[in-house]
């Protein structure tokens, strides 16, 4: 399989810590800890770079959800594990891979905010420009076209998710 560099190593790094940046100017002022949740598998890499980058106290939480199988989406959520720690009355700033249809994380969102967080946002590190979203993220690493993209966290059918650029198949 042919696959071409989208975005490289060292962009990424970029833009990620000046996200860092954006969301410390965010939640400065506001409160001195926010509470993550990753979004596994795919945005394990850019979470783990981007709270390097955030100048708070971050807390961490993981959630496993899944609706993709191979390039397609499934159009129905698999939640294989939750959120384990409380968050209400706290800042959650949820990090996910890529906003595509939206649907995942507007799921994940409806369910979040059953738990009452204080303020609840979206990092997401791609957005696919040509589509429109159920719901929108705060904070964008980089819009893209609507290709299907592997590496750095994102997979095709597991594989491909170790590298460390974000890349496409033509």
């Amino acid at each position: 399989m042919d696959l071409k560099v989208l975005i490289d190593k060292e962009k990424l790094a970029r833009r990620i810590k000046e996200m860092g940046r954006e969301i410390t100017e965010y939640y400065k002022g506001k409160t001195e800890t926010i509470h993550t949740v990753c979004v596994l598998k795919g945005a394990i890499h850019f979470f783990s770079d981007l709270v390097e980058n955030i100048d708070l106290n971050v807390e961490y939480s993981f959630i496993h959800v899944s609706s993709y199988s191979g390039m397609e989406s499934t159009g129905r959520i698999r939640v294989k594990s939750w959120i384990d720690e409380p968050i209400e009355g706290k800042h959650v700033l949820v990090v996910e891979d890529i906003l595509d249809t939206g649907q995942t994380l507007s799921y994940i969102l409806g369910y979040l905010k059953r738990y009452n967080p204080k303020d609840l946002k979206v990092a997401t590190l791609l957005k696919k420009s040509s589509k429109k979203p159920l719901v929108g993220a705060d904070f964008i690493g980089f819009d893209i076209e609507d290709k299907f993209v592997v590496g750095y966290g994102l997979d095709f059918d597991e594989k491909f998710r170790n590298i460390p650029y974000i890349g496409y198949m033509e």
